[in-house]
């Protein structure tokens, strides 16, 4: 329990101290945390003042590293986001955003409309550019790397917007969800949940929609008007976007290590269990093939089956050597996961469905 407390108090931490130096607008940060997209055989890992891409079929090989030499207070919390075959979008900690030629190499500025951070992913629907950014504002653009609408929130945004059928929903850590038309950037609809948001919110076929607070609950929102349908609370704070499953069962994790399965139709608890105790979850369920993978703070990767029965789990790293799994278990192949890691030499650790571990991807020096 000491540790679970110290963990949290831990993360609570780093989530006032971005806050602070994100309103502050000067200095560089010592680190970030990865983000990972893949794409086909490739990976692309964004971390500190590089986007690295590793060869998926050769055990992680580093092909590439962007820029060739780092840009000063450009540090990446984002997993980066491909537009094209030739082309990533890549926002950093020095208040831009920039375009990555995977052809040529060339990091360009591309958008500099504001003096804050970049710490959420952002969003592409084929034409325009959703980027929201650490002083409240989603900003839309276009490829051209001109704003075409500023939707302004009362607090840091580190959530990427969920696109649906024309409209944008946006959580903020000013306690509320918006729904905005994508086209114009007007509001449709706003609902105080009560607590800070920092996870994407997540929609069925229904058009419901799911998210998790800092307020320690999960919420079932109605998409049309934004009125609450049921919430859920949970042990702790809730960082990672709940995971949709089949037979109306949702999924979430908490900053307490521990791992739900709700009914989608009222909110009520089907099971939990905890994955990891004294530690916490920041990501979200990995859900394939009816097993659920979960990675925690404290090194640990484990798989359920959908009555909540363990069927693997590793545990990486000592204390010698300590392993702490940020993000969601990314799916890059039938048989291939991957974790990032922060406060280890090693990015990315990769995994097979029965969590045996393949290889781990260290940046060359």
């Amino acid at each position: 329990m000491i540790k679970t407390k110290k963990l949290v108090l831990i993360l609570m931490l780093i989530f006032v101290s971005l806050l602070i130096s994100g309103c502050r607008g000067s200095g560089v940060i010592a680190g970030s945390w990865p983000g990972i997209t893949v794409d086909g055989p490739t990976a692309y890992i964004a971390n500190n003042q590089a986007v690295y891409t590793i060869d998926l079929a050769d055990e992680g090989d580093q092909m590439d590293t962007f820029p060739a030499e780092a840009i000063r207070g450009a540090t990446f919390f984002h997993a980066p986001l491909k537009i094209d075959e030739e082309t990533l979008i890549q926002g950093g900690y020095d208040n831009k955003v920039y375009t990555i030629d995977l052809d040529n190499g060339a990091v360009r500025e591309f958008f500099n409309s504001t003096k804050n951070r970049w710490i959420a992913p952002l969003a592409f629907d084929g034409s325009l550019i959703y980027a929201p950014n650490s002083n409240g504002i989603l900003y839309a653009v276009d490829l051209d790397g001109e704003g075409i609408w500023e939707f302004e929130t009362g607090a840091a945004i580190w959530a990427a917007p969920l696109l649906d059928e024309g409209t944008l929903y946006i959580a903020s850590q000013d306690h509320f969800i918006y729904a905005v038309d994508a086209s114009s950037g007007k509001e449709v609809w706003k609902t105080d949940l009560g607590a800070s948001v920092v996870n994407v919110p997540v929609m069925d076929e229904d058009g419901t929609l799911y998210v998790g607070s800092f307020g320690s609950r999960i919420f079932a929102i109605n998409s049309q008007n934004g009125s609450i349908i049921w919430e859920y609370e949970t042990e702790g704070w809730v960082w990672g976007s709940p995971t949709l499953g089949t037979d109306n069962t949702l999924y979430a994790t908490d900053l307490n290590a521990n791992l739900y399965a709700l009914d989608t139709t009222d909110g009520s608890q089907i099971w939990s269990k905890q994955v990891q105790a004294g530690s916490s979850i920041t990501g979200s369920v990995l859900f394939y093939n009816d097993a659920l993978f979960v990675a925690t703070r404290g090194g640990t990767i484990a798989s359920y089956d959908l009555t909540g029965q363990r069927l693997w789990k590793e545990e990486v790293g000592n204390e010698d050597n300590p392993v702490e799994f940020h993000g969601t278990p990314v799916l890059a192949g039938e048989n291939l996961i991957l974790v990032s890691s922060v406060g280890s030499d090693a990015l990315v650790y990769a995994f097979n469905t029965s969590l045996e571990p393949l290889w781990q991807f260290t940046p060359a020096k």
